[in-house]
């Protein structure tokens, strides 16, 4: 895959992941207060994994895989467009974040974050978890490390370190306004880290044209 698709790959993944999230939110809404959710006070349900339990469930599983690919495929393009190790190694990391969210299709227990999982796909959603919190969490800090030696990517190594920061904030605040950050500060740092891979690999693209003629 060309670092252009896969730039293309890590814009349209978060957009088309939070779109789904957000349509099977006002569908499901009452089945999820049904089973205890709240939109903003905390809760043993998790979502937007317990979206899969749902009637519309199976639209949710497609989506952690859809999104799990598509950010192993953005990851294989930014690996060939950033230097220095820790960037690559950072790379590595979103590829193994990208992994976790293909487990994620594994479907949760509803009350996961309240009695812990119960049974193997629980188990396996809740592990897939840990390691997608884990693996972003160092990617953030270890690619913007490398990055801020980049002077082509300097300012998105300080725009992943400090969203890092943020990443961590999200779990200290209390309810679902928590996990709004969580997942918003990791949608954006995607799309906007993807959108300037597709610049530099046009600027390379166009470099090479001019060579050629």
């Amino acid at each position: 895959m060309s670092e252009g698709n896969a730039a293309l790959a890590g814009m349209i993944g978060p957009v088309i992941f939070v779109l789904i999230v957000i349509v099977l939110t006002v569908l499901q809404y009452g089945f999820m207060r049904g089973l205890g959710w709240h939109p903003i006070e905390g809760s043993g349900v998790p979502w937007p994994s317990g979206l899969a339990l749902g009637p519309y469930g199976w639209l949710q599983v497609l989506n952690f895989i859809l999104f799990g690919l598509l950010v192993i495929a953005f990851a294989a393009g930014l690996h060939r467009r950033v230097s220095g190790r820790a960037a690559k190694i950072g790379t590595g990391l979103l590829m193994l974040a990208g992994v976790a969210l293909v487990l994620l299709g594994f479907k949760t227990d509803p009350n996961l974050l309240s009695t812990g999982p119960q049974t193997l796909s629980g188990w396996t959603h809740g592990l897939a978890f840990v390691l997608l919190t884990l693996s972003l969490l160092l990617t953030f800090f270890v690619m913007g490390w490398g990055l801020i030696k980049d002077p082509l990517w300097r300012r998105y190594g300080w725009y992943s370190l400090a969203t890092g920061i943020l990443f961590v904030v999200g779990f200290f605040i209390p309810g679902q306004i928590g996990t709004y950050i969580f997942l918003t500060v990791i949608l954006a740092w995607m799309f906007v880290m993807a959108l300037w891979l597709g610049f530099v690999a046009e600027g390379a693209s166009a470099q090479r044209t001019r060579r050629v003629r």
